[in-house]
């Protein structure tokens, strides 16, 4: 664990030789790292772990030093690994200079240690909550949750996985041996200043589709290269993006398998040749690598996002590559999953209906259709001058006042007051919620704290048999709608509520969020 460990901090100097500014290319065998491998870090003898959120440096491109933030290192953090039936004493020290939180997305925990918004941790102080796991195996992650600055923070590198074991999983012979056959993903797309630190600000254009990155890491780093073992991979796969949704696939065309969504496994595989995966959403996919043969993981241009089709997102990106030639794995591809509860026969009435809603919709996506977004949807991409003036207002646009920014976006139509609980519903009782978006038409990955719920129907129909099972982030699109069956199991009171929202995290911290309480 030790070499993965100095493998996951250690990597940037041996992929920034090369890398420019601008968008990259498919990077040479030189310039190209092995995965970084997250360290698994487990409860002590006391049931306890300590995070430290810290201030760092990276090498990520020859223009200088970019600062950083991470958990317990200078980027990024370890994987947490808990197991159902335990509680865990965490204690979260707070080493930055400004306030944040620690989110457990996806964890089915109260609101008073949910760690959203209210559960400020000041700089110098330390937060200890105690988690109480009772759910399915899952991939989670972490991250901050601080309103208005959840998408700086996590541009910085506060982000991380949080996995979830039980006592049935190991039984089903899954791929098992982390950084073997068992492979966090971790997909993020950045910008960089001309001197080297991360790009970011709160303009018309953000508040409208989100951060814009020109270029994308996994697990940190540019393009790496996984050495896995020979055999059945499993592919833990998150979308840490703060906006930009990917459509993966593999590059020789071979399928894949998905058996896990956002809250644990489905009950059986679902072959697939392509995934649409929007921020916040997780999936476990299991790859069929026993011929020993290297593929890369792409990801091809997107259909709901024409801003996010911006070169090199306008043909296939390679975001990784798997060098199977290890030891044989031992990992199989099982017929059946997990047992879920089935849904009820009779649905009860939908109890509350929650519209994202972009209050500069028409200033937003006006201003960068006159500077030709539309001309990046038609074959051939966008004419120079057009990716020219789109990048102008993505980069250079106007930062927005801090007023501004709160009122730009809203759910049901109000912007998000700390001080504003306009939801309550009671603890145990199945509901029946819609989601749904105004009169815009752009991809909204809807996420819900407190739960993990079944989408009972998508744009009208029946979930895809990838998203039919536990999910706590739902994408919508094109004035489409989900309808899901959610039951919260803990109390969240009024002043530590829980938290619906947009997780493009630049809606997020621009009003398209809103809070409710569970009693």
């Amino acid at each position: 664990m030790a070499l993965h460990r100095r493998a996951f901090l250690g990597t940037a100097a041996a992929f920034a030789a090369g890398v420019g500014l601008g968008p990259i290319g498919r990077l040479s065998a030189q310039q190209r790292p092995a995965l970084p491998i997250p360290p698994v870090v487990t409860p002590d003898a006391n049931g306890a772990i300590a995070v430290r959120v810290q201030p760092g440096q990276m090498s990520f491109v020859p223009a200088g030093p970019t600062p950083t933030f991470g958990f317990n290192g200078n980027y990024l953090g370890p994987t947490l690994r808990l197991t159902r039936g335990s509680t865990v004493q965490m204690h979260v020290t707070n080493a930055l200079s400004q306030d944040v939180t620690l989110h457990w997305h996806g964890l089915i925990i109260p609101g008073e240690v949910d760690g959203g918004p209210h559960q400020i941790v000041a700089p110098g102080a330390t937060w200890s909550p105690k988690l109480s796991v009772d759910q399915p195996a899952a991939t989670l992650w972490y991250h901050p949750h601080v309103y208005p600055t959840t998408a700086e923070l996590v541009i910085k590198g506060l982000a991380g996985l949080l996995l979830v074991d039980d006592e049935e999983a190991p039984g089903l012979g899954l791929p098992s041996r982390w950084g073997v056959d068992d492979i966090p993903v971790v997909i993020q797309d950045r910008r960089f200043n001309g001197d080297g630190t991360l790009f970011h600000r709160f303009n018309l254009a953000a508040v409208s589709v989100g951060y814009v990155g020109d270029r994308v890491m996994v697990n940190g780093a540019f393009q790496p290269v996984a050495k896995t073992a020979k055999g059945w991979l499993r592919l833990r796969v998150l979308n840490g993006s703060n906006a930009r949704p990917y459509r993966l696939r593999l590059s020789d065309g071979r399928r894949f398998y998905v058996v896990g969504s956002d809250g644990g496994l489905l009950e059986a595989p679902v072959a697939m040749d392509e995934l649409a995966i929007a921020a916040g959403e997780r999936f476990e996919l299991l790859v069929d690598a026993r011929d020993g043969a290297g593929f890369d993981l792409v990801t091809l241009p997107v259909h709901d996002a024409a801003i996010m089709r911006m070169a090199p997102f306008d043909e296939a990106v390679t975001l990784m590559s798997f060098d199977p030639t290890g030891a044989d794995g031992a990992g199989a591809l099982p017929d059946r999953l997990a047992q879920l509860p089935a849904l009820p026969q009779t649905l009860p009435p939908v109890s509350q209906r929650f519209v994202m809603d972009m209050n500069l919709d028409k200033e937003g996506m006006g201003a960068l259709m006159k500077a030709g977004a539309k001309t990046l949807m038609e074959p051939g991409g966008a004419p120079p001058e057009a990716v020219k003036a789109l990048t102008a207002l993505i980069v250079d646009g106007k930062a927005l006042t801090l007023k501004e920014q709160l009122s730009a976006n809203a759910v049901n139509g109000k912007s998000f007051e700390l001080s504003q609980v306009p939801v309550a519903v009671r603890r145990g009782t199945p509901l029946r919620w819609f989601i749904g978006e105004g009169s815009d038409a752009m991809l909204h990955p809807v996420h819900i704290h407190g739960c993990q719920y079944r989408v009972i129907s998508h744009n009208g129909k029946p979930p895809a048999p990838h998203l039919a099972g536990w999910k706590d982030t739902v994408p919508i699109a094109k004035g489409g709608s989900a309808e899901i069956l959610v039951t919260f199991p803990h109390e969240a009171p009024t002043d530590a509520p829980y938290m619906l929202h947009c997780h493009i995290l630049e809606h997020e911290d621009s009003g398209m969020m809103t809070q409710f309480s569970v009693g």
